[in-house]
């Protein structure tokens, strides 16, 4: 595949100019937003009736609930909602969850309705687990401004960020209507991450700098709502860590004490654990039996949740269809809109799985998906454009939170000759030169890319071949086989296998473009397509030589210079998160990133002492080519039911997913 024809090209750019304005049709003027700390939950609850296809039916303080909770209050069989709801709810209105420039019609919603999805991987939906977990801390779009409480209320910052006291919401309850307390956070901390069975590695969020080499936290309980968390040394990026980092929601800090002390050695005898060490072909390794039972943020839209309480606005429930994920509504959830009614507005998700990320887009174009965005791809817009009536969904076009494809190099593979080559600067270089970005852009992103100037820089990312072939030949790769092919130092042919998974539609297209292109330069580079799940193994591994990923977008204010590491050079990575106990020392340059993002996660995000930093890895990037970017800014299409309310016409495409509860089903 070299180009896509000029008459699709035209076509594509055509109906993606319509694309643009392909969010809903405008609605009504929604009420004035809430202010960003927690209002009291009689002033976010006005006794105005919602707008609604199933009439909410509301209390005696006006707040409202779902038809299907009202009828279970009926019954006997659920408390009212004044009881479920915090003292003081977190209240969404326009400018909460998204920005007023990316939402600008942002209305209370209506009661109601089934979000249908998809994944290709079992018990694995992306977009349904990152809509599920819920975070510690909140801000609109995402962003590093603006952050207020979520299912913590609010904050207080001192002593130069190394002090931060958190106010937990009163009254907010687990999904089975156990009230949430400090005792959570105590029971995470001390009997979780102090204890070396179940945490032989203190988690690096909650150490300075991020870093496995930082000093941890310590924690203090002030009351029953109220706690301390203590660092040695500035922490300014905490805040904004417990807004979105690394997709860890609110089980970093707050996890059921009185359902997992049941799985606990220091709260019950083994001999209470016997029937699940049985089950589990153990003895006493009562940590095994206590970690199947810890639902964790990446945990939350899979079956071993099932059983846990939790906190997110949607629930797993058992499903007895193979391959069917069902979630729903929690009646305990902490959230109202501005007129009093209880979020989520959706009564249930479901997904179904598919065969693979192809038959997945098959059932977008059959109109059996109301939302997916994890494994949409520009490559797939001319047929979604195609398929919108039919299917009755929308295509809109948002940014990208990650650089859509990148090349990873793996220095660590275990391969002599294999390192001598690609840790020497020229070639990975010349591979660089040998891209052509501009093609790339025209022909897989049609044009809804730029440049990586800020990973690459002109001098590297412009193609070059003349170049590219001088750096190739002076590092002493100048010899070639019969076919042209250049030979390694062992005097074989050099081999350059990229593997690529099946991530994203656009990843094994790059990946055969590069092939191509490093194939004029004389390098021989085939591309062997691989199953998503083997590829994760692989990497772990640090069996990929080279391969096609996302990574962490370059432009972002939370990016990590050192997180090149995570994916294309494992042992380096293994060494720093285990403190030297496993994988292979990095180079000077290596741990310089590694500085760098220590020094950084102690400022506060989005100050110029911050973005000075941020220019500093930029440069290190720049210097020494850890990955090659292809291309940055990417648009992400996010395919949304055609009746959705509240769905973003700008900013990035995953914060839609983290505003989820306040999506709606319009008549």
């Amino acid at each position: 595949m070299r180009k896509l024809t000029l008459l699709l090209t035209i076509l594509l750019l055509a109906s993606l100019a319509l694309a643009a304005c392909g969010a809903a049709a405008p609605a009504p003027a929604a009420q004035e937003a809430a202010p960003a700390a927690a209002p009291a939950a009689q002033e976010a609850a006005p006794a105005a009736a919602a707008p609604a296809a199933q009439e909410a039916a509301a209390s005696s303080s006006g707040y409202s609930e779902a038809p299907m909770l009202a009828e279970l209050v009926a019954a006997g069989k659920l408390p009212p909602v004044d009881e479920r709801l915090p003292l003081e709810p977190f209240v969404v209105g326009p400018g909460v969850l998204m920005s007023e420039t990316s939402l600008p019609d942002w209305e209370p919603g209506q009661y109601g309705g089934t979000l249908r999805s998809a994944h290709f991987r079992p018990d694995w939906n992306p977009d349904i687990f990152v809509m599920i977990n819920e975070p510690l801390l909140s801000a609109p779009d995402l962003g590093v401004e603006g952050i207020r409480g979520n299912v913590l209320k609010d904050f207080e910052v001192l002593d130069n960020n190394t002090t931060f006291i958190f106010h937990m919401r009163e009254g907010l309850k687990w999904s089975d209507g156990v009230p949430v307390t400090s005792e959570d956070v105590r029971f995470t901390y001390e009997d979780i991450y102090l204890n070396e069975k179940l945490t032989p590695s203190f988690p690096r969020r909650f150490q300075t700098g991020y870093s496995a080499a930082g000093q941890p936290m310590s924690l203090e309980v002030i009351d029953d709502f109220t706690f301390k968390i203590i660092f040695p040394e500035p922490y300014g990026a905490f805040l904004r860590n417990l807004v979105i980092e690394g997709w860890n929601g609110y089980t970093e800090l707050i996890r059921p004490a009185h359902y997992l002390k049941q799985f606990h050695i220091d709260y019950v005898p083994l001999e209470s654990l016997k029937d699940e060490l049985t089950a589990m072909n153990l003895t006493d390794e009562w940590w095994q039996v206590f970690a199947a039972k810890d639902c964790q943020s990446w945990h939350v839209n899979q079956p071993k949740c099932a059983d846990s309480p939790r906190l997110g606005p949607w629930l797993l429930v058992p499903s007895s269809e193979p391959g069917l994920l069902t979630f729903e509504r929690n009646p305990y959830y902490h959230k109202v809109d501005t007129l009093g009614q209880q979020l989520p507005y959706i009564d249930k998700l479901i997904s179904v799985l598919t065969e693979d990320v192809e038959m997945l887009n098959v059932n977008i174009f059959a109109g059996n998906v109301d939302f997916m965005r994890e494994s949409t791809g520009l490559v797939k817009v001319p047929l979604y454009k195609e398929n919108e009536a039919k299917g009755g969904f929308t295509t809109v076009l948002l940014d990208m939170h990650v650089d859509s494809s990148n090349l990873f190099i793996n220095q660590t593979f275990d391969d002599p000759v294999w390192r001598e080559v690609v840790r020497d600067i020229r070639f990975r270089q010349a591979v660089s030169l040998a891209m052509d970005r501009q093609e790339m852009i025209e022909t897989l992103y049609y044009g809804f890319a730029s440049l990586p100037e800020v990973s690459v820089g002109p001098d590297l990312y412009t193609r070059d071949l003349d170049r590219a072939n001088a750096l190739l030949d002076e590092m002493g790769l100048d010899k070639r086989d019969s076919e042209g092919y250049r030979l390694g130092p062992d005097g074989n042919r050099f081999e350059f296998l990229i593997e690529s998974g099946g991530h994203a539609v656009d990843l094994s297209p790059a990946a055969e473009l590069i092939g191509e292109y490093l194939a004029e330069v004389g390098i021989y580079a085939p591309v062997k397509l691989i199953d998503s799940t083997l590829y994760g193994q692989r990497q772990n591994a640090n069996e990929l030589k080279a391969s096609t990923h996302w990574s962490h977008d370059q432009n972002s204010d939370d990016d990590h210079t050192s997180r090149t590491m995570d994916r294309g050079n494992r042992l380096w990575q293994n060494y720093m998160s285990s403190k030297g106990a496993d994988g292979e020392e990095p180079p000077a340059w290596v741990l310089e990133a590694y500085d760098i993002d220590a020094e950084r996660w102690g400022i506060v995000p989005g100050t110029p002492e911050y973005r000075a930093l941020r220019e500093k890895g930029f440069q290190w990037h720049r210097d020494n080519l850890p990955m090659l970017t292809i291309v940055e800014g990417v648009k992400y299409p996010l395919i949304i039911s055609a009746r959705m309310g509240n769905v973003a016409s700008a900013g990035y495409a995953i914060a839609q997913n983290f505003s989820g509860e306040q999506f709606f089903y319009r008549e």
